[in-house]
């Protein structure tokens, strides 16, 4: 028996963008389809697909950067495993900071095992508002995710005065000048008129990328690379931030994130940094057969690993 595919969205934005934001209110508020979600993970530990509020048998986590660049096998896999289990109408697919896209999109249309169980609605951006204009001038990739976008969620707008989101909407749309935009905070944008929409089509996109259906090629920002370290003793929530912000001083960190086991706290806390901007936030109890552990990544250019090792120790109590 033969089934219409079903729409998927690629939610895609630089670093600390909020895409994982996007991917939790859309979970927490659209009601109407039941979501298969593929989260994909840079470094050996994944934090996202933990913070994805979820029931944990529709999620497929795929690890190693690029999700369809290096894993291409993963993805076609990944979307299979979720239409076997089934209960889901509608796939969301969120891929690392670094990633281009294209490549993503492009996998769908080239290879018929995913066009029977799938067909690409749109790609979403999330945009930094306070940070896009220097990661624009950093990195290629955050340009692509731009010029890739179909709907683009230019975020944190409570963080930018209004003359600077007017600058970067004539920026965003000297680059795309075909995508709608939408001013949010907290990645709230009216889903209404994000998803299923029909959005992709295969003909504007090769208008910014007439090499938009050749052979997939790598396009993650190489210079970029990921630090993921474990601790297995509690950390003091004092010495850790004042770790963390020196730390930033020190090193080219762009992003960092991750779950802390904190002294005399009963609760996990969840770490999330954008350059040298943190936050600390309690999260849920710590189970009682649990084995506690704080799992952290940084992802930045020429990573000091021994440095960011003997600092967290430092914290440990």
């Amino acid at each position: 028996m033969s089934h219409q595919p079903i729409p998927a969205s690629i939610l895609t934005g630089f670093l600390g963008a909020g895409k994982t934001t996007l991917l939790n209110y859309i979970l927490r508020e659209q009601t109407k389809y039941r979501f298969g979600i593929i989260v994909n993970e840079i470094g050996e530990i994944a934090i996202d697909g933990d913070l994805v509020q979820h029931q944990r048998d529709e999620i497929i986590e795929v690890s190693n950067g690029c999700v369809c660049c290096t894993v291409r096998k993963d993805l076609v896999k990944g979307v299979r495993q979720l239409v076997k289990r089934g209960g889901f109408d509608y796939l969301l697919i969120e891929t690392t900071g670094i990633a281009d896209p294209g490549p993503v999109a492009q996998t769908f249309l080239n290879i018929p095992q995913l066009q029977q169980y799938a067909r690409m609605d749109s790609i979403i951006t999330v945009i930094d508002a306070e940070n896009i204009e220097r990661q624009l001038g950093d990195s290629e990739v955050a340009e692509a995710q731009i010029v890739m976008a179909d709907f683009m969620l230019l975020n944190k707008t409570d963080l930018a005065g209004e003359k600077q989101l007017d600058a970067i909407e004539a920026r965003l749309r000297e680059l795309n000048p075909q995508a709608r935009i939408f001013r949010t905070n907290q990645a709230q944008a009216n889903l209404g008129e994000l998803l299923d929409m029909h959005a992709f089509a295969v003909d504007r996109k090769l208008e910014v990328d007439p090499r938009f259906l050749d052979e997939l090629r790598e396009r993650v920002h190489a210079d970029l690379e990921a630090c993921s370290i474990t601790l297995d003793r509690p950390l003091n929530l004092d010495r850790f931030e004042r770790f963390v912000q020196q730390l930033t001083d020190d090193q080219q960190i762009f992003r960092s994130k991750g779950f802390l086991w904190i002294e005399q706290n009963p609760r996990r806390a969840v770490f999330h940094g954008v350059n040298n901007r943190f936050t600390v936030y309690w999260d849920r109890l710590w189970e009682k057969e649990e084995t506690r552990s704080s799992r952290i990544v940084f992802i930045g250019k020429n990573l000091e690993r021994r440095a960011i090792e003997d600092g967290l120790a430092s914290c440990q109590v």
